[in-house]
């Protein structure tokens, strides 16, 4: 008896912790706290003219890949404020949003203007940090 509950312990135990792998695997351990920011870029990489820059926004890397220019960095803040913070810069700055959606962990926001059509993708990094990929195209 004792030896069954044991077992049956120890498999609870071992189920819990591969279900604690999937989820961080399936980026749903966003609750962590931060690891230190990456280095912000010295300057704003080249985007299209009027490209909105709220401050909470900070650039890490810029590379060209045929026409598309995409732009890596990060917002202070969770992915709610990140996704309502772009759609309101956007409209802000003449830009159309042509599309959004949003879910927990991530969320897109596509746009155009400036010339250019693009996406803006959140990403939850942590708790208080958005992943954000922009991906811009000329119009």
């Amino acid at each position: 008896m004792k030896r069954t509950i044991v077992l049956l312990l120890a498999a609870a135990l071992l189920l819990a912790a591969c279900s604690e792998k999937e989820k961080q695997k399936e980026g749903e351990g966003s609750e962590a706290p931060c690891s230190p920011a990456p280095a912000a870029l010295a300057s704003t990489p080249t985007l299209p003219p009027g490209f909105p820059s709220p401050a909470e926004l900070k650039y890490t890397d810029s590379q060209v890949a045929g026409p598309s220019t995409i732009v890596q960095g990060y917002w202070d803040g969770d992915l709610e404020g990140a996704f309502e913070g772009f759609k309101d810069a956007f409209a802000g700055a003449g830009y159309t949003v042509t599309h959004d959606e949003k879910e927990a962990d991530d969320a897109e926001v596509n746009f155009s203007g400036g010339n250019s059509t693009g996406q803006v993708k959140l990403v939850t990094e942590c708790v208080g940090r958005t992943l954000v990929t922009i991906t811009v195209r000329p119009g």
